[in-house]
């Protein structure tokens, strides 16, 4: 017995299974890493979800090599592109309108202070601090080197030091 994933792919019972399975097994975490991640203006479940959708679009789950690991470079990619898709819609509102937008007040806060930091570097230190991967393993993840990654949690742990003691003093 077999039934359609997208128009043209055929996934049998057992692929189907074991992709469900793993959906299970990886969700609650990659709903705390896409919470990370996550613009501010993307639901983090939305995050998940897209990236599920793009990983089936081209084979079941369980042939990934490490399906949590590609899930969440793949949201990591797609938070990424938002940002860049942002910063272009703000500046192209700038030059039409001759005015930045409406800032509403806000207040400041550890999560507004997270969300100034950019995709890749939340990542790291989310992974680093909070699930405790080693250095070695989130830059496998990143695609990049070890050195890299440790780079960008000084980075970011330099960034958040110094903006919390600014306003302490």
């Amino acid at each position: 017995m077999t039934f359609f994933a997208e128009p043209g792919h055929r996934l049998n019972v057992e692929a189907r299974d074991r992709d469900a399975a793993l959906v299970r097994e990886l969700y609650h975490g990659l709903a705390r890493f896409a919470a990370v991640i996550a613009p501010p203006d993307i639901e983090p479940d939305d995050l998940v979800q897209e990236a599920l959708a793009r990983a089936l679009r081209s084979r079941p789950l369980s042939e990934y090599e490490d399906p949590g690991a590609y899930l969440r470079r793949t949201m990591l990619n797609l938070a990424a592109n938002e940002r860049r898709s942002s910063g272009r819609y703000r500046r192209a509102l700038v030059r039409l309108t001759g005015t930045r937008e409406q800032a509403v007040p806000c207040y400041p806060s550890d999560l507004a202070l997270l969300q100034s930091l950019s995709p890749d570097v939340r990542a790291v230190l989310y992974l680093a601090e909070v699930e405790c991967w080693t250095f070695s393993e989130i830059a496998t993840l990143l695609g990049c080197t070890e050195t890299a990654a440790r780079a960008r949690a000084s980075r970011g742990r330099r960034c958040l030091r110094s903006v919390l003691e600014s306003n302490d003093g």
